[in-house]
């Protein structure tokens, strides 16, 4: 009897910007690392979907073998403006503006009248149709938030399994417990987060360390998949090279990469740095997030500092070919997928203080264990051309052979594919 081609289905809401540049958004590494799983797993001849939230039709149903499914949302890009602008707050009348724009006077009555009618930001754990129709033989949902919720109990509901993939540290908080009132920075409650760790059917770590976080705090096992790279891809767009205009009119610089947010990314720490090292240049690609942190980082920029507020995910490797450091300054980190763009591309890495056991594993880098002086050395080090030559071209060959999409995405469909088979056999029994 022939072997049944394994059918999956990847969800990643905000992974737009990373399929087509014309998408507004960001991109983080999450969407990334999702979207780079998807394009292994159809070149690995394994049915792929991914589902992605987009406000219109995508032009194309399918992209390097994957089929886009898209959950259409018309009113998202407008949500996202105006949470650019107001925000939430205890007691009456229950919004605060951060800044206003013209278009909030027809905008906030629409997006209040839809909740009222529809009851957006209502329960997580409702299946969504959409999700229940898809054929699959497994979910796979990235990053510990409500709308994975919503692929948990939308598999169950279609009696399939469903695989969380970790997107972050964060997303082994311990204040996820099950009778918790916390709510992360990015509005997901508590003890949604612990019941979606207790209740998947597997769990993919990106490190070690996060592995055994979650079976001190959780009691749940998780396999350890390294993030993966396409090398071949991220090679192929060094060309052309990066425009004045994608790095703001430096021609060398100390890159940046992250949100407008204070809790994790922390771009005002960028600056304190950048005030260190008045001889050096800085680009910040700094996409929106909090609109007070924004101002803030473009108010106090220094002179040697350019801001970006995005550029297209095909253009990154251009913009890392001119980069003569990558600096990061996050307070918490997963694993970050700009670390082994920066390694692909022999750019050298200060980090503030995340990534010590790769930093130190490859040689690519400095860690810097919270002292700012020591990034600053660090980058003083890198701005001279050619330093550690050696060392950048050995880390590269290192990522190559440890984060592949071949050698990654064979991990992950072993895990898909075991529980896929599990979760067949336990119903075949029922």
């Amino acid at each position: 009897m022939p072997h049944r081609r394994l059918s999956t289905c990847l969800v990643a809401l905000n992974a737009g910007p990373v399929l087509t540049p014309d998408v507004a958004g960001r991109v983080g590494g999450l969407e990334t690392r999702a979207w780079t799983f998807a394009r292994g797993l159809a070149q690995a001849d394994i049915d792929a979907q991914f589902v992605v939230r987009l406000s219109r039709a995508p032009a194309v149903s399918e992209i390097d073998g994957v089929r886009i499914v898209p959950l259409l949302d018309r009113l998202y890009p407008m949500r996202e403006a105006a949470r650019m602008c107001v925000g939430k707050r205890a007691g009456f009348p229950w919004i605060e503006l951060h800044r206003w724009r013209w278009p909030l006077l027809w905008q906030l009555p629409i997006l209040a009248a839809e909740r009222v009618l529809f009851g957006a930001g209502g329960d997580p754990w409702k299946p969504d149709g959409r999700l229940v129709e898809l054929r699959t033989d497994v979910y796979c949902t990235f990053g510990v938030q409500s709308h994975s919720a919503t692929v948990l109990a939308s598999a169950k509901a279609a009696g399939r399994p469903c695989v969380l993939v970790l997107g972050s540290d964060g997303d082994l908080d311990e204040r996820y417990t099950q009778d918790s009132t916390f709510v992360s920075p990015y509005g997901d409650p508590g003890h949604v987060c612990w019941r979606i760790l207790q209740e998947v059917d597997a769990i993919v770590a990106q490190t070690p360390a996060q592995s055994a976080m979650l079976q001190e705090r959780f009691g749940r096992t998780a396999t350890v998949i390294p993030n993966p790279v396409d090398v071949a891809e991220w090679d192929a767009r060094r060309q052309p090279p990066a425009t004045r205009e994608e790095t703001a009119g430096l021609d060398r610089y100390v890159l940046w990469v992250g949100r407008a947010e204070s809790v994790h990314k922390r771009p005002d720490v960028c600056l304190d740095v950048a005030r260190r090292c008045p001889e050096i240049r800085f680009l910040m690609v700094m996409n929106p997030r909090d609109p007070h942190v924004e101002a803030a980082v473009r108010r106090d920029a220094p002179p040697n500092v350019r801001i970006l507020s995005a550029v297209p995910f095909a253009r990154m490797p251009a913009v890392f070919a001119r980069s003569a450091a990558l600096l990061n300054t996050s307070s918490l980190e997963g694993f970050p997928n700009v670390f082994l763009q920066a390694a692909l591309s022999r750019v050298p890495i200060a980090s503030l203080e995340v990534g010590r056991e790769f930093l130190e594993r490859i040689g690519c880098g400095c860690f810097a264990g919270g002292d700012l002086d020591t990034v600053c050395d660090g980058l003083q080090t890198y701005w001279q051309p050619g330093a550690d030559a050696d060392k950048l071209s050995a880390a590269r060959e290192t990522v190559i052979r440890k984060h592949g999409l071949r050698e990654t995405t064979e991990q992950l469909a072993g895990v898909l594919a075991h529980i896929a088979n599990r979760k067949g056999t336990a119903n075949r029994r029922e």
